[in-house]
């Protein structure tokens, strides 16, 4: 007996380093994601997402959803590959810049159908933001996928938004629409 509770402990802890190691990989290519628990004693709280451009390459950044669910008290993640802009680190070049640093008030939309036709279907609104020359004011910023579920997905270039692959757009939609307090959410944007 003692013999079995060993290998089923070996067993477990392997997987269990397995599972550790998957949460610190980065989202590399699309569609790839990481999942985990963050805290399992964390006060509930609102949903926010945490945009980390990558300086070196913005198509290749990071967007990562910290959530509660309604029924426990547990924070979760889930870190998806994202893009902004054209390339540009400029902040301050509407339509073809990355999103300013800072803070932003997100709600989500679902199935949003008005204005641009690659902004449609499960979308997040953030709110207006003036970037560093504080004369800049870039609104009319989302965080969205290539339109409606089953629209191709080309690439990760934006107007100056947030774009994420469909199938992460479905993942991120389904955990926001299953936490606590989604009325409201928070967007912090950072470079790394």
């Amino acid at each position: 007996m003692t013999k079995i509770r060993t290998l089923v402990t070996a067993t477990i802890g392997a997987a269990c380093a397995i599972a550790t190691v998957g949460l610190t990989a980065s989202p590399a290519q699309a569609g790839a994601q990481v999942t985990g628990v963050y805290d399992r004693h964390y006060q509930r709280s609102a949903p926010r997402f945490y945009y980390d451009i990558n300086v070196r390459s913005p198509q290749n950044s990071k967007l990562t959803l910290y959530y509660s669910t309604r029924l426990d008290n547990v924070r979760r993640f889930v870190s998806v590959r994202a893009g902004s802009g054209q390339g540009s680190l400029d902040e301050c070049a509407k339509g073809r810049g990355v999103l300013p640093v800072g803070r932003y008030t997100v709600r989500f939309l679902r199935n949003f159908k008005a204005g641009n036709p690659v902004v449609r279907g499960d979308v997040w609104a953030l709110s207006t933001q003036v970037c560093r020359n504080r004369k800049t004011v870039r609104n009319d910023l989302f965080i969205h996928s290539s339109g409606v579920p089953g629209t191709p997905f080309r690439h990760y270039r934006t107007l100056g938004c947030i774009k994420v692959d469909q199938a992460d757009r479905a993942r991120l939609a389904y955990a926001w629409r299953t936490a606590w307090g989604n009325t409201r959410g928070q967007l912090i944007v950072r470079r790394r």
